[in-house]
């Protein structure tokens, strides 16, 4: 071991905030924020509204994505991930023809994790989404949850689409 590790002395560890989430229909709840020393995945683009609209040629830009955004709204980190709300579920079949099938959730309900950079001037994460519902993503991504990530307020915010 070098000298540096024993101390604690030299370059600090990369700082992430852990956050997971839970939901019951289109209703996200943060039930959980917790500081972890590991690197967070790279941000996306945060030149447009989401990273393929450019490249889409969509005017309406469509999926899922994380913000984490200072108190003047602005995007200081993005990851755009699979909508985490899950209308189906792989089972096992009865058919010999295919071992596995797709069957519909009628009342989806989950958990699911985020790792986002502790970034200094960051005052709240945002999920950004087309509407989680079932069905394709056929309606455009906006705002559906905000939660605030400092320490001092309450777990979440009201979100402008009855989320919470």
């Amino acid at each position: 071991m070098t000298s540096e590790q024993h101390t604690g002395s030299g370059p600090a560890a990369p700082a992430a905030v852990r956050l997971i989430f839970e939901y019951e229909g289109p209703d996200i709840r943060l039930v959980s924020r917790q500081r972890v020393d590991a690197a967070p995945p790279p941000t996306d683009d945060l030149t447009g509204p989401h990273p393929t609209a450019a490249t889409a040629g969509e005017s309406e830009v469509k999926g899922f994505w994380v913000e984490v955004r200072d108190g003047r709204q602005r995007p200081l980190y993005r990851r755009v991930m699979h909508p985490p709300v899950r209308h189906d579920a792989e089972v096992f079949s009865d058919d010999a023809e295919r071992s596995l099938a797709r069957v519909p959730v009628d009342e989806p309900k989950g958990t699911f994790a985020v790792l986002v950079p502790e970034i200094e001037g960051a005052d709240h994460v945002a999920l950004v989404s087309s509407p989680l519902t079932p069905g394709p993503t056929v309606a455009a991504a906006a705002e559906v949850a905000r939660f605030s990530l400092t320490p001092d307020t309450d777990e979440t915010d009201e979100t402008p689409e009855g989320g919470r």
